[in-house]
């Protein structure tokens, strides 16, 4: 089931969403990714809004998703964010999402305003050995501490602080360790 919201709030989401990783993609599943296509959804009318849909890949997206944009799924959300707060974007928005008919000129102009966005493609989770540890903030783990870990860096020290909770050690103090050489 696809939940839809209003527009402004599909961006306040999506920038709440990247706020603490700026590399955050559109879908970090590499799986998700690879078995369907993601497409950004803007109904009109009293029930519409706006979403992020999944179809099966090289399918159609559904027929009541109103003026659909296919989204590849490495985009960075802060990318997607950014492109759809313009004055542009939120003038086209307010064209499609009002009830009545879309105007197919406004749906392609729009489409046409999310090519190409910066992206965070899988890349890096495809090399040869590599780990599929999180890449998100331990919820223990103070934000501050969070924010001065180097962004490449991220996931040893994630590695890291599991290894310190077994030893009994809180992540705040491996982190404060780790981060004295830095």
């Amino acid at each position: 089931m696809t939940e839809y919201i209003r527009y402004r709030d599909f961006i306040v989401d999506l920038e709440t969403a990247a706020a603490e990783d700026d590399t955050m993609r559109v879908l970090e599943n590499r799986y998700l990714a690879e078995t369907c296509d993601t497409w950004l959804s803007l109904v009109p009318g009293r029930d519409g809004g706006v979403a992020l849909i999944r179809s099966r890949k090289n399918g159609k997206p559904p027929a009541d998703a109103g003026a659909t944009v296919k989204i590849d799924p490495t985009i960075m959300l802060t990318a997607l964010a950014a492109a759809l707060s313009t004055d542009q974007m939120m003038r086209l928005a307010r064209s499609i999402l009002a009830p009545g008919q879309i105007d197919p000129s406004d749906a392609v102009t729009c489409a046409t305003g999310l090519q190409d966005l910066q992206a965070n493609p899988f890349d890096d989770d495809a090399k040869e050995g590599a780990r599929h540890t999180p890449g998100s903030k331990p919820p223990s783990l103070d934000i501050a501490l969070w924010h001065r870990i180097p962004h490449a860096q991220r996931r040893d020290f994630i590695a890291k602080m599991a290894m310190g909770v077994r030893r009994g050690i809180h992540p705040d103090d491996t982190v404060s360790e780790l981060l004295g050489g830095y």
